[in-house]
């Protein structure tokens, strides 16, 4: 419906469900072009050294197999500013040293996130991927202040054991975007069902999967 065309195709990080259908499609594209690959140069032997039952490292592994001899693909440092599909993206987190400042060793899988906006003229998309450290929202907050304001924000780690309040406050959207189903969403186990109940109790209106087919145009 877009021309079997990816001008930008940006993976926050390397757990199986940001990554698997990355590699799917690039190991076997169909007549799909990928104009420019976006991502974290998370380093593979601190991977493997965090890495938990459920942080998928062979998802990694067979990205870099994947992309090993690619010419389109850029690895992120903080700061980086892209060009693509007439919107900017501003890159606020990436896996580097200033990141192990911050957290340290926790949960780099998740928090080595690229955390980045995508701007048009009047709206704007924040992606926190899956990062949800404290100290590393206050370090955004105190970093880039008004710069993390956006008109939407996808909350990170689907919402669930996420980015304090004070985070989001800061940030300001009109409208927050939980990847997340049913089950994620209303289980009492789970924190997404709070940070969604604090949404619209601040007037921030609320996306997840039972909402869908979401779409969502920067102007």
């Amino acid at each position: 419906g877009y021309g079997n065309t990816v001008d930008a195709w940006i993976l926050t990080h390397y757990h199986n469900d940001h990554v698997d259908a990355f590699n799917a499609i690039y190991e076997d594209p169909q007549g799909i072009r990928i104009r420019h690959i976006y991502a974290s140069p998370m380093d593979y032997d601190t991977y493997l050294s965090v890495a938990k039952p459920w942080d998928f490292p062979e998802s990694y592994e067979k990205f870099l197999a994947l992309t090993k001899d690619a010419d389109n693909l850029t690895y992120i440092e903080r700061d980086d500013t892209v060009k693509a599909a007439g919107l900017s993206f501003y890159f606020f987190n990436t896996y580097d040293d200033t990141l192990l400042d911050v957290v340290g060793r926790s949960d780099l899988p998740n928090n080595g996130s690229l955390i980045f906006k995508a701007e048009g003229e009047e709206d704007s998309f924040l992606f926190l991927g899956d990062a949800h450290d404290a100290h590393l929202g206050q370090y955004l907050v105190d970093t880039y202040g008004e710069e993390l304001c956006a008109t939407y924000v996808q909350a990170g780690h689907h919402g669930n054991n996420s980015m304090p309040q004070s985070f989001y406050r800061s940030v300001d959207p009109d409208c927050m975007v939980f990847d997340a189903p049913k089950w994620l969403m209303t289980s009492s186990e789970y924190t997404s069902k709070k940070l969604a109940a604090w949404c619209r109790a601040n007037g921030v209106k609320t996306y997840d999967y039972r909402t869908g087919p979401n779409r969502f145009g920067l102007q």
